[in-house]
């Protein structure tokens, strides 16, 4: 997955923070700390006039502009697009193109608003779809399930191979993808997201090819062993994301106002 993921895994987590009590400080640092720093507009005049964010040719506003429209923007919904698959996304339309390339936003469900991170930048979009997460119990039985039968396909295939390159990689792969989670966030889905964060760490590098696989039969099969579990892992890391929000929205900061 993308640093968009992260990104908008990010900003989910710290949107229900800031309705729960989070200071903007916090907030703040979280969401810049995703590599979002470049600030934020809007895609369109019609929703700069609506939320008073500079529009499309404008410079971009901070990304404090975004504290008043996750404050009013109700639950924030992870949308993880990919072909094939657009549920949470207009079935057209400009949002649906740069969601898809990023493959990721996020939706202010209460607000009908979606936040993409796009180059840098959050760019705001009008999004009336949606695509409840699974709940976590569900999410991690199919997570379980996946990681079963992707081993068992892999062992048939007899691709697998053990490289000190290879556990390298996956463990850069987990560091550049943690997520900074609010103080709040329950163990349950703390604990899923990281575990959907180490398995797509792992599934990345298998997708790379870095296995025994040696011709295009044997390298297909690898694809078709490995989809199903990227399509749990996406919705375990959506599951995570949905539980932390409703948790982190409801609670209160001591001191907080």
């Amino acid at each position: 997955m993308s640093g968009a993921v992260r990104a908008a895994t990010t900003l989910a987590l710290w949107s229900a923070a800031w309705r729960g009590g989070a200071s903007p400080d916090d907030v703040l640092t979280a969401i810049d700390g995703a590599d979002q720093r470049a600030g934020v507009r809007a895609a369109t005049a019609e929703i700069a006039a609506m939320t008073g964010l500079p529009g499309p040719g404008s410079p971009t506003a901070g990304s404090a502009a975004l504290l008043p429209l996750l404050r009013a923007g109700g639950d924030a919904e992870l949308v993880l697009p990919y072909p094939g698959d657009l549920r949470g996304l207009p079935t057209s339309g400009e949002l649906t193109v740069v969601g898809l390339e990023a493959g990721a936003a996020v939706t202010l469900t209460g607000s009908s608003l979606a936040v993409v991170p796009v180059n840098g930048h959050w760019r705001v979009f009008a999004n009336h779809a949606r695509h409840p997460a699974d709940g976590v119990p569900e999410a991690h039985d199919r997570l379980d399930d996946e990681v079963a039968r992707a081993t068992r396909n892999l062992a048939a295939l007899d691709v697998a191979r053990q490289s000190d390159g290879a556990r390298d990689r996956v463990r850069e792969l987990m560091l550049a993808e943690a997520v900074s989670t609010p103080p709040a966030m329950p163990r349950v889905a703390s604990a899923l997201l990281a575990t959907s964060i180490s398995l797509q760490a792992l599934l990345t590098v298998a997708d790379s090819h870095d296995t025994n696989a040696v011709n295009l039969y044997q390298m297909a099969a690898v694809d078709d062993a490995l989809r199903p579990l990227a399509i749990a892992i996406r919705e375990a890391r959506r599951a995570a994301v949905a539980a932390g929000v409703r948790a982190l929205a409801g609670s209160r900061v001591p001191g907080s106002r």
